[in-house]
C-alpha cells in the first residue's frame, strides 16, 4: 500500500464490519424472543448467562483482531508463511481454550446459578449456560478465521457465515425451543443447542470458503511451523482481550453504582444503553478497518502514509456518527417513549441521558479509530493501561461522586460517562501524536 487508502475503499471495509456487528446484536435477540413465553424467571436466567457469555467474548476478542492484525502485517511483508503461522498459532490456542470449556462448562454453569438465581433460574439456566460455552471453541475459530480474511482486506465474504448463523440460529430455536415440525421441546436450553449448531455450519462455511478463495488457500498450511509465533500471538490478543474485557466490565460495575438511585434510574440506563449500542456499530466498524490498515504501513517507505491514513479513517468514523446522533439527539424523546410508554418519568429522563450519550458518541468516534490505529501499531500495552486508569479511575469515582453524592442522580451518571469517553479520546489521540516512531 503505496498510495494514501481513499475514501471509498475505507468503506468498502468498514460497511461489511457494520452489517455483521448489526447482525450479531439481531441474533442475540433471536433467543430472547423464543425463550419469553417461558416466563420472567427464564429470561432472567438467560440475560445471567448471556451477560457472563458477553463479558467472557470480549475478554476473547483478541482472537479475531490479533489475527487481522498479525495477517495484515505478515502479507504486507510478502511473508506467506508467518501468516500461515499466525493463522495456525490461534487454531491452536483455540483448541486449547475448547478443552478447557468443554470440560468446565457443567462446573461453571451450576456455580454461576448458585450464586446468582433461585431453584427456578438455575433450572432454566444451568444447562443452557453448559451448552453455550460448548459452544465457545466453535466461535473461537469462526474469529480466527474471521481474522483471516479481514488481515487479507476481504471483509465482505464472513458476511456469509454471519447471516448463516443468524438464519439458522432462528430456525434451531423454531425447532428445539417451540417443537418446529414435530421436534420434541427442550425448553429454554433448546435455544443454547439452536446457538451452538448454527456456530457449527457458520464455522464450517468459512472453512470451506477459506479453503476455496485463492486469496486465503495459499495461507492455510497446517505443516508450517508455528509454536515460534504462539507467544507473540498469545500477547497481542491478551493485550487486546483485556482492554475490551474491562472495559465491559466498567460498565456492568456502572449498573451497581447507580443501582442506590433505583428503579427508574436503572430503567433509564437499560434504555439508553441500547441506544448507546445501536449508535456505536460504525465506530466499532472503523476501529476494525483501522486494524486492517494501519499494520500494512510497517515499512519505512510507508511510514509517512500513517497520519494521513489515520485521519481519513477518523473523519469517515465522525461523518458517520455525526449523522446518527444528530438524528437520535432530534428525536431523543420520541425514541425515549418508544422504549417507556407507560413510564413519562423514565421517557423523560432516558430523553436527556440519549442527548448525553449522542455528544460522548462524537468523542467515541475518535477514540475507536485511534483504538484501532494503536492496536495495529502494536501500542497494545498502552492501551490496557489506559483502559484501566481511565474506566477505574476516572470514570467510576466520578460517576458515583455526581450521581449519588452529589446528587444528580443518572444525569450525573451520565455526565461522568461523557467525560470519560473525552478522557479517553483525548488520551489516545495524544499518544498518537506523540509517539516517536510507531512500533508497527
Amino acid at each position: 500500500m503505496e498510495q494514501l487508502i481513499s475514501y471509498k475503499q475505507i468503506g468498502k471495509l468498514a460497511f461489511p464490519i457494520i452489517v455483521a456487528q448489526s447482525a450479531v446484536i439481531i441474533n442475540g435477540m433471536t433467543d430472547l424472543a423464543f425463550i419469553a413465553p417461558y416466563g420472567t424467571e427464564a429470561i432472567a436466567a438467560v440475560s445471567v448467562a448471556n451477560a457472563l457469555c458477553a463479558t467472557l467474548f470480549n475478554f476473547l476478542e483478541g482472537f479475531r483482531i490479533g489475527t487481522t492484525v498479525l495477517v495484515a502485517k505478515a502479507t504486507a511483508a510478502d511473508d506467506a508463511a508467518k501468516a500461515s503461522a499466525v493463522l495456525n498459532s490461534g487454531l491452536f490456542l483455540v483448541a486449547l481454550v475448547g478443552v478447557v470449556a468443554l470440560a468446565f462448562a457443567p462446573y461453571v454453569g451450576s456455580i454461576v446459578y448458585d450464586i446468582a438465581g433461585d431453584g427456578q433460574m438455575k433450572h432454566h439456566g444451568a444447562d443452557y449456560l453448559t451448552v453455550w460455552l460448548w459452544a465457545v471453541p466453535l466461535i473461537l475459530a469462526s474469529y480466527v478465521l474471521a481474522g483471516l480474511f479481514r488481515g487479507l482486506q476481504d471483509t465482505k465474504t464472513p458476511l456469509y457465515s454471519t447471516f448463516t448463523v443468524c438464519l439458522l440460529n432462528i430456525f434451531f430455536d423454531y425447532l428445539f425451543v417451540r417443537g418446529g415440525f414435530g421436534f420434541p421441546v427442550l425448553g429454554v436450553k433448546g435455544a443454547a443447542w439452536g446457538t451452538l449448531l448454527a456456530n457449527l455450519a457458520g464455522l464450517l462455511i468459512l472453512a470451506c470458503l477459506a479453503a476455496k478463495k485463492p486469496l486465503t488457500s495459499k495461507h492455510i498450511n497446517i505443516r508450517q511451523p508455528f509454536l515460534g509465533h504462539i507467544r507473540q500471538y498469545a500477547a497481542l490478543a491478551a493485550d487486546i482481550g483485556l482492554n475490551t474485557g474491562f472495559t465491559l466490565l466498567v460498565l456492568l460495575i456502572f449498573v451497581w453504582v447507580i443501582k442506590p438511585l433505583g428503579a427508574t434510574a436503572l430503567a433509564v440506563h437499560h434504555i439508553t444503553l441500547q441506544v448507546f449500542n445501536l449508535a456505536y456499530l460504525p465506530a466499532v466498524g472503523f476501529l476494525i478497518t483501522a486494524t486492517i490498515v494501519v499494520p500494512r504501513l510497517a515499512g519505512p517507505d510507508r511510514q509517512h502514509l500513517l497520519r494521513p491514513t489515520a485521519g481519513r479513517i477518523c473523519a469517515m468514523s465522525l461523518g458517520a456518527i455525526l449523522a446518527i446522533s444528530s438524528l437520535l439527539f432530534i428525536f431523543s424523546a420520541a425514541v425515549g417513549s418508544f422504549f417507556s410508554p407507560a413510564d413519562s418519568l423514565v421517557a423523560k429522563q432516558a430523553s436527556a441521558t440519549i442527548q448525553i450519550v449522542c455528544l460522548s458518541q462524537l468523542f467515541s468516534s475518535v477514540y475507536m479509530v485511534m483504538r484501532g490505529v494503536l492496536t495495529g501499531c502494536g501500542d497494545t500495552r498502552f492501551l490496557v493501561y489506559e483502559g484501566w486508569i481511565s474506566g477505574y479511575l476516572v470514570f467510576l469515582p466520578l460517576a458515583y461522586l455526581l450521581a449519588v453524592k452529589a446528587g444528580y442522580g443518572i444525569y450525573g451518571g451520565y455526565t461522568a460517562f461523557l467525560l470519560w469517553c473525552a478522557t479517553d479520546c483525548a488520551a489516545l489521540v495524544c499518544r498518537f501524536f506523540l509517539r516517536k516512531a510507531p512500533a508497527v
